[in-house]
């Protein structure tokens, strides 16, 4: 059986080196080519027989999701399987609604990032296991609508964000002004900007959007 081929996309060629050294080991994968641009990779993938891409988000010429988009554009339906150090969920669903297949994060072990490469190129979804896999039902519940769910969650500030997991998670006004270090009239004040952009009237229904999301989990 001949191995898959890969190419790495990544703006530190150390990682793409790193990449090709470790993944030596394994008779199943093998490193094609390696990319330091997302315009550089595109004409690597339209050269080369590529049968999985790995790519940061991080790239120097263009954003990731828009790299995603052009790559599965030049070729359909590629695997592609993100290696990133962004663990936030909002990223995670744009990655997925922009093609991507699979999203590690960079302190997954090799045989992890082989698993996933194989797990994409079959037709399947991979995701960190340092990650909430609630964020894969989400994005499969709402792939096919043409808004952004997480539009609204996006919407937040930082602060505001920081507010609403632990509102979720049933923390009471005082404790989060001990957690985040404001006062509880900030905390009250971020907490009606929060229902009024997601448009939710309590915290059992932060609770359940929170889920959704990926936010926080159901433990």
């Amino acid at each position: 059986m001949s191995p898959l081929h890969l190419l790495i996309v990544d703006q530190h060629p150390v990682v793409g080196a790193g990449l090709e050294l470790l993944l030596e080991d394994y008779t199943d994968v093998e490193v094609s080519a390696t990319a330091a641009a997302g315009i550089t990779g595109l004409h690597l993938l339209r050269e080369l027989a590529i049968d999985v891409v790995v790519m940061d988000l991080h790239l120097p010429d263009m954003a990731g999701v828009e790299a995603i988009r052009l790559y599965q554009e030049t070729r359909k339906d590629l695997p592609i399987v993100i290696f990133t150090e962004k663990s936030e969920e909002v990223s995670i669903y744009r990655a997925l609604k922009a093609g991507a297949r699979g999203y590690l994060l960079k302190c997954a072990q090799a045989s992890e990032l082989v698993a996933a490469i194989h797990e994409v190129h079959g037709g399947g979804y991979a995701l960190s296991a340092a990650l909430n896999p609630s964020i894969i039902r989400f994005y499969l519940a709402h792939r096919d609508e043409e808004g952004d769910p997480l539009g609204k969650y996006q919407a937040l500030s930082d602060r505001e964000k920081q507010v609403f997991r632990l509102l979720a998670m049933g923390r009471q006004t005082a404790h989060i002004s001990e957690i985040l270090y404001i006062s509880p009239k900030t905390v009250a004040k971020h907490r009606a900007a929060i229902k009024k952009k997601l448009n939710l009237e309590n915290s059992a229904q932060m609770a359940q959007y929170a889920i959704q999301l990926g936010v926080i989990s159901i433990q």
